[in-house]
């Protein structure tokens, strides 16, 4: 009788995973349900995401250099980048000097400090809108003093310190034209929505007129006649007394 089929001796998959050996017909049998499937792949055939990583990084472009290579680098690239702009703006602030707090100084002064070789920039502020000599806020009505050693100043501002500006501005422009000293720069800025206040100019109290006082006059008294003393007469003698003239002395009498 010829064999059962079922008592034949079924191949068995090598512990190793390869592919068992393909049958006498050629065909390989199917893994029985206790069979693993090979590493990298799931029961379903699919390469799982660790294979897909390595397969990625084990690619290689047409010299023949890995891909992983160019990864590594731009990895390390980026950060090289980052940490030097973090230190660029570290720096940045730790080395910008504190802006100078600017004082209060007179045209007199001011002028004075130009003639000494002190000042280095004199910038004016004037409203951009004003184009024409006669508009109310044309000229000048800021000026900043950037001396040479870093301190700064500004003249007193608005339109009615105008005139201490432009004193200015004329002695830079002169100082620049006739000495062989180091210039001063001269910036005009224009500027726009100045303060209004910058514009009023104070309120002149109009000398008040004194109203003259009347003082009234003082009356006028009528001259009092000033009584005469008549001469005292000799008295009279009684009646019937005879007056004695004088007696009179001879001349000449021993």
């Amino acid at each position: 009788m010829p064999d059962d089929p079922n008592d034949q001796e079924q191949p068995v998959s090598p512990p190793d995973g390869t592919s068992p050996p393909a049958n006498a017909s050629g065909t390989t049998p199917a893994p029985r349900s206790g069979d693993t499937a090979p590493p990298g792949r799931n029961q379903s055939g699919a390469e799982g995401p660790a294979s897909g990583v390595r397969r990625a990084l084990s690619k290689r472009d047409a010299k023949g250099r890995p891909v992983a290579v160019y990864a590594i680098l731009g990895s390390v690239v980026a950060v090289l980048a980052l940490l030097m702009v973090i230190v660029y703006f570290s720096d940045s602030e730790r080395t910008q000097p504190d802006q100078p707090i600017c004082t209060t100084i007179d045209a007199a002064r001011t002028t004075r400090d130009i003639r000494e070789g002190e000042v280095e920039t004199v910038t004016v502020g004037f409203d951009e809108n004003a184009i024409v000599a006669t508009d109310p806020t044309w000229g000048p009505v800021l000026a900043r003093i950037d001396y040479l050693d870093g301190t700064c100043a500004y003249l007193p501002q608005g339109l009615a310190n105008q005139e201490g500006i432009l004193a200015v501005v004329g002695a830079v422009t002169f100082y620049n034209e006739t000495t062989d000293s180091a210039q001063v720069t001269l910036v005009y800025n224009e500027m726009a929505d100045l303060d209004p206040s910058l514009f009023m100019l104070p309120t002149e109290d109009l000398p008040v007129t004194p109203v003259p006082t009347e003082i009234p006059a003082t009356p006028t008294e009528p001259a009092t006649a000033t009584p005469t003393v008549a001469a005292a007469s000799p008295a009279a003698s009684p009646a019937g007394t005879p007056v004695m003239p004088p007696t009179e002395t001879p001349t000449g009498t021993p």
